[in-house]
């Protein structure tokens, strides 16, 4: 889910709230080792998250043992919404992180800036459904590439990525296999380049963006 670009800053730290969320009581920041969890899934759910620094990612077991990756979110972007009392995912950082929280009341839904969160996190869900329901796997990868770079902020070519090829299969609903040959193909057509597992160089972006439209 993404939230007003305001937060995307440097600036957007504890030192500071940005604009966006004036009138939102903040709690201090909370910082995260790599691979520590935030929340479990049958938590008490309530408080929302925000990403000060670093990548958070929320998944789900399902009753067959099989886990599902609900998204990844970096600096500026919320997640912790639900729709009951009880947390149906766990979030885990990715790496040393930092998160602050609120809590959701019923009265907050009139204030415009959570309402547009909300409707910034359904139309979220919205577009990654729809990405599983008509995009083959080169061109899912294609755009999770390219989504990610430009959520991580990144002007240049070269994008680190936080997570490993095995969560963004269960992201994007396909096997580490399929994800491993999806990206191989992407740089036999000279779209990207792999540097090590977890580094990418978007050699064309237009290209990507059309592949993954």
């Amino acid at each position: 889910m993404f939230i007003h670009r305001e937060f995307h800053s440097s600036q957007a730290g504890a030192a500071g709230h940005p604009r966006f969320f004036e009138g939102i009581r903040l709690s201090a920041t909370a910082r995260h080792r790599e691979k520590e969890l935030i929340y479990a899934q049958g938590d008490e759910a309530g408080d929302i998250y925000i990403v000060e620094f670093g990548c958070v990612r929320v998944s789900r077991i399902t009753l067959e043992g099989r886990r599902l990756v609900t998204g990844f979110y970096f600096a500026g972007e919320v997640f912790g919404f639900e729709t009951g009392t009880e947390r149906q995912c766990y979030a885990e950082a990715l790496e040393y992180s930092g998160t602050r929280t609120f809590h959701l009341e019923g009265r907050d839904l009139a204030n415009p800036r959570i309402a547009e969160m909300l409707f910034d996190h359904l139309e979220s869900i919205h577009q990654h459904l729809l990405i599983l329901g008509t995009q083959n796997a080169i061109e899912r990868v294609a755009a999770f590439l390219v989504g990610i770079a430009d959520r991580r902020g990144v002007d240049g070519p070269r994008a680190r990525l936080p997570m490993s090829r095995c969560d963004i299969a269960d992201h994007l609903g396909l096997t580490l296999e399929t994800v491993s040959r999806a990206m191989h193909r992407l740089q036999a057509l000279k779209l990207i380049r792999l540097v090590g597992a977890r580094e990418i160089v978007l050699l064309d972006r237009d290209a990507l963006i059309d592949l993954g439209a």
